[in-house]
C-alpha cells in the first residue's frame, strides 16, 4: 500500500527521519525484532529543569490549524509538549536522555529521539517502534484507506542489487488484473532499479505523492512486460481471501487477514461464519502480512477460534503501563461480541470452537497478530506457526495527536493469561518456510499453505516446499528473505477497549 520514502524507512528502522533516504542507506535490518522485556540499564542525566504537564502545553500550535482545538502557540511549545508527553506516558521515561530541543528543526524531529537507547539480552533495540505521521496519513490509515496503487510491495534487498516482489494485490485497486503476486520490478520509469543510483525517481514511481501516471517494467515467469498504472485512493479489504479445503481426514479452513482495524470486524464475521456453515473443523489463519492495529479485534478473533468453554472469565491480553500509570492497568478479555464501530454493537460473535490453530506467519507478522498467538497459548489452545519468525512487539500505545500529527510511543507492555508476554525476539515457527511468492495466496500449492496441510497430516515439516521466482524448487534455506514494507502506523497494538 502506499507508503513514502520516510515511512518505507521507518518500517525496518521505526524512525521518519527526513534523512533516511532508502534506497542510500548502507544496511536496512528487516521488518523484525524489536522490543524486549526490560532494558538494560542505561546511564541518563537527570532532567535539568522540571517539566511542565503535558496538557498545559497541548495543542498549543506554530500553525494552528481552523476548525481544530489548535491554539496559538510555537515550535517551542510543540517540542515541551512531546517532552512532557513522553515523561508522563512512555514506558520506559526514566531512560529517556536529555536533549536540547534547539537542536531540532522540527518536533518530529525531536520526537524521533525521545525514546531509551537500551538493547535487549540479544542485542536489539528495546525500542524500534516509535514515529509519528501526520493527521491526514493517520486519518487514512484508521479507515483503511491509501493514496496508492494497492499493490503490498516485499523487498529481498534495499541497496544494489536490488530485489522487490509484489506480495499482493487489492482487489478494488488500479493494480488489481494488472499486476499480480510475484511479479518482479526491473524498471521504473525508464530507470533500472536493480542498480540505479536514481533513488528519487524510484521511490516516487513506488511509493507515489502525487496521483501521477508512472511505468514498471516488470519480470512474470521469464516475460519483461510494461505496465502503465496511475494510484488513486484505494479502500483496504483486510479480509480478502476465505475457503475450505477438503482434505482426506476433514475439512479445513482458510483465512487470509491483513490489517486489525475497524471495517475488519464484520469481514472477520462472515470469514468464520463461511468456514463454520462449511463444516470446517480445523483452521489456518493467515497473518503472514497482518502487522497488528486494534487490540479488541484481536480479542475477537482469538474468541472466534476458540470460543466460550475456553476463554470464558479469561484474559486475553494484560495491559502494563508505567509505574506512573499503573491505575490504567486494565486485562482486555476475549471479546465475545461486536463494539459497534463497524455496524450494530452487542452482537454474540459466532465461534469455532477449536483446541488447535495454524497461524502462518512472516518478519511481518507483528503486534496485535503477536498478541492473537500469544492470547490462544495462554488458554491452551495449541498453535502451530508455519512459516518465519515473528517481528517481537509485544508493547503497544494509544496514538496522540497534537497540531497536526499524531505520535506514536510506548506506552505499555502486554500479558496473555499466563503472566507469559516476553517474546520481543519473536515467536519461532514450527516449520520454517519462506513465502512463495510462485502461487496465490489461498492456493493449496502455495508453499506455506501447502506445508500448513502436510504438517497437519504428518507431523513433519517439509524440506522442500517452496518455488524460486524464477519456478525452480530450492530447499528451504536457498531462497532470498523478503520482508514486507509498508508503513510503521500497520504494526500497532492499539487498546482500544469496548463495552457491551
Amino acid at each position: 500500500m502506499r507508503n513514502t520514502l520516510s515511512k518505507l524507512k521507518a518500517s525496518n528502522l521505526h524512525t521518519t527521519s527526513a534523512a533516511s533516504l532508502l534506497f542510500l542507506s548502507a544496511a536496512l535490518s528487516g521488518c523484525g525484532g524489536g522490543g524486549g522485556s526490560s532494558p538494560l540499564s542505561v546511564v541518563v542525566p537527570p532532567v535539568a529543569v522540571a517539566l511542565p504537564a503535558a496538557s498545559s502545553v497541548q495543542n498549543l500550535c506554530a500553525a494552528p490549524r481552523s476548525g481544530t482545538d489548535d491554539k496559538a502557540g510555537s515550535v517551542d511549545t510543540e517540542k515541551s509538549y512531546l517532552r512532557s508527553f513522553t515523561d508522563e506516558t512512555y514506558l520506559w521515561y526514566r531512560d529517556v536522555p536529555v536533549l536540547n530541543p534547539a537542536n531540532y528543526a522540527n518536533p518530529q524531529d525531536y520526537f524521533k529521539d525521545l525514546k531509551t537507547s537500551a538493547k535487549t539480552a540479544s542485542g536489539k533495540l528495546v525500542d524500534e517502534f516509535h514515529w509519528s505521521v501526520t493527521q491526514t496519513e493517520y486519518d487514512q490509515q484508521n479507515a483503511g484507506i491509501s493514496e496508492d496503487y494497492g499493490i503490498q510491495w516485499a523487498f529481498a534487498s534495499t541497496k544494489p542489487p536490488r530485489s522487490l516482489v509484489v506480495a499482493n494485490v487489492e482487489k478494488i485497486s488500479p493494480a488489481f488484473g494488472v499486476f499480480q503476486r510475484g511479479d518482479q520490478m526491473q524498471t521504473v520509469d525508464g530507470v533500472d532499479f536493480v542498480n540505479s543510483s536514481s533513488v528519487d525517481v524510484l521511490n516516487e514511481g513506488l511509493f507515489p505523492t502525487k496521483l501521477a501516471a508512472h511505468t514498471f517494467g516488470i519480470l512474470r515467469q521469464g516475460q519483461l512486460l510494461n505496465i502503465t498504472i496511475t494510484p488513486a485512493l484505494v479502500s483496504t479489504t483486510p479480509v480478502q481471501y476465505t475457503k475450505v479445503i477438503d482434505t482426506p481426514s476433514g475439512k479445513v479452513g482458510y483465512i487470509y487477514f491483513d490489517e486489525h482495524i475497524a471495517k475488519s470486524e464484520p469481514m472477520l464475521i462472515e470469514a468464520f461464519n463461511t468456514v463454520k456453515s462449511q463444516g470446517a473443523t480445523e483452521l489456518v489463519l493467515d497473518l503472514r502480512y497482518n502487522g497488528g492495529g486494534l487490540l479488541y479485534i484481536a480479542s475477537q478473533v482469538a474468541y472466534m477460534v476458540a470460543g466460550s468453554d475456553t476463554t470464558k472469565n479469561k484474559t486475553f491480553d494484560q495491559l502494563t503501563y508505567n509505574d506512573k500509570r499503573t491505575k490504567e492497568n486494565v486485562a482486555i478479555p476475549f471479546y465475545d461480541f461486536t463494539s459497534g464501530y463497524a455496524g450494530t454493537g452487542g452482537i454474540s460473535l459466532p465461534s469455532l470452537g477449536l483446541k488447535k490453530i495454524t497461524i502462518l506467519t512472516t518478519k511481518g507478522t507483528a503486534s496485535a497478530s503477536e498478541a492473537i498467538i500469544n492470547g490462544l497459548r495462554g488458554v491452551d489452545v495449541e498453535v502451530t506457526l508455519i512459516g518465519d519468525i515473528t517481528t517481537g512487539k509485544p508493547y503497544g500505545f494509544v496514538p496522540q495527536p497534537n497540531c497536526g500529527f499524531v505520535y506514536y510511543s510506548i506506552q505499555f507492555k502486554g500479558q496473555n493469561n499466563k503472566n507469559f508476554g516476553d517474546f520481543a525476539d519473536g515467536f519461532t515457527p514450527t516449520c520454517s518456510v519462506k513465502d512463495d511468492f510462485t502461487h496465490a495466496l489461498g492456493d493449496v500449492a502455495e508453499g506455506q499453505l501447502a506445508a500448513a496441510l502436510q504438517y497437519r497430516a504428518t507431523k513433519i515439516c517439509p524440506v522442500a516446499v517452496v518455488g524460486s521466482i524464477s519456478g525452480s524448487l530450492k530447499g528451504i534455506g536457498a531462497e532470498p528473505v523478503y520482508v514486507l514494507r509498508r508503513s510503521p502506523a500497520k504494526e500497532l497494538s492499539i487498546p482500544t477497549l469496548i463495552h457491551r
